[in-house]
Parts: C-alpha cells; structure tokens; sequence
C-alpha cells in the first residue's frame, strides 16, 4: 500500500518506558484521515536503528508527507518543530549508545527549516519551536530533511500522557494536507 501520510513515533528509552508516539502511530496505522491514506511506524530510539528504519519505511511506502512524532514530558503543548539543526549531543539510547556528538552529517548546513505549512494549525494548544533539542529526535528531523524526498517532512513534540491530542492534532495535519492537495498527487 502507499501511503500518502507516514507517521512516526519512537519507542522507549532511558527515563520513557511506555512512549506515547508508539501508540499513536500504531493507532493511525491503516487509518485514513479526511481521504489520505496513513502509515504508522514505531522507529527505535536508537542512533544506529532509528535512520535505518525510517528510511526503509519511506522507500516502502513512498509517502508525500512523513510526520515524526517525538515526546517532550518537560512540554504542556504540542509544539511543532521547525527548524532541525546539524548537531547531537552525546547522549544514551535505548541500546545504551552515545550516538554521534558534534555534527549529523558533517560538512552539512548548521540548519534546515520544514516546507510543512505549520501557519494555520497553530494555537488551540499547539505552538511554534525552534528548538528541537539535541537527542535522536532533532538528529532523525535534520537527516530527514537532508535526505528523504517527501514533498513535507515535518517534526512535532507532545506532551507525554494520553494520545487523544496528539491524534487529533495528526488530524487537523492531514486535513491541512489535503487542501494543499496531497490526496489528488497520489491517487
């Protein structure tokens, strides 16, 4: 199947047992939201999984749009991401790796900005960031905006706790999809 929506989500890692992303992307697997066909992943929260696996998942399913759904518990709103930047820090995995530190793709712009038109999904509970951190989810948003092809590449962080906003919000995405015409692209 081809999906014209891919939704990711992480699994556990350190100080994240039960990571809600996984069960909201396995909740909209399958699903289509306002006519557009979905895909949910659970990526590892691994720096040597996490790429692999989304990038195997793209060539898949040859989307039009991915959505990388990441957990922030220090956040209350869903704020969605706008800008990746090429640094990570050396921080644990679920595999009890340090990942890269310093640069993701050396030799790389210091930033890249989303194509996603995040303009009209914005407030009822969702803001703007600049800052995607520099764990695994900024790392995977960078190498996704570097080198996957999807017309929209697009990060979110959600509050850690129950699913429904965050599926909700996946939504008002899919919708806001739609009228920019990802639904006739594909069919």
């Amino acid at each position: 199947m081809r999906a014209h929506l891919l939704i990711t989500g992480f699994g556990p890692f350190p100080g994240v047992a039960d990571n809600p992303t996984a069960r909201a992307a396995l909740t909209l697997d399958g699903a289509t939201l306002s006519g557009l066909r979905v895909a949910g992943r659970v990526l590892p929260t691994s720096w040597a999984r996490a790429w692999p696996t989304l990038h195997a998942a793209v060539a898949a399913l040859r989307p039009h749009a991915v959505l990388m759904l990441g957990v922030a518990a220090r956040r209350s709103l869903i704020e969605v991401e706008l800008v990746a930047r090429n640094h990570a820090a050396a921080r644990a995995d679920v595999d009890g790796d340090l990942g890269p530190g310093g640069e993701v793709l050396p030799g790389a712009p210091a930033t890249l900005r989303t194509r996603l038109p995040w303009e009209a999904l914005l407030g009822e509970g969702v803001a703007a960031s600049e800052d995607a951190g520099d764990y695994l989810c900024n790392a995977l948003f960078y190498r996704a905006l570097h080198d996957l092809r999807p017309s929209f590449v697009g990060f979110v962080h959600v509050p850690d706790g129950p699913v429904g906003p965050t599926l909700a919000f996946v939504g008002r995405v899919a919708a806001r999809l739609v009228t920019l015409g990802v639904n006739e692209a594909l069919s």
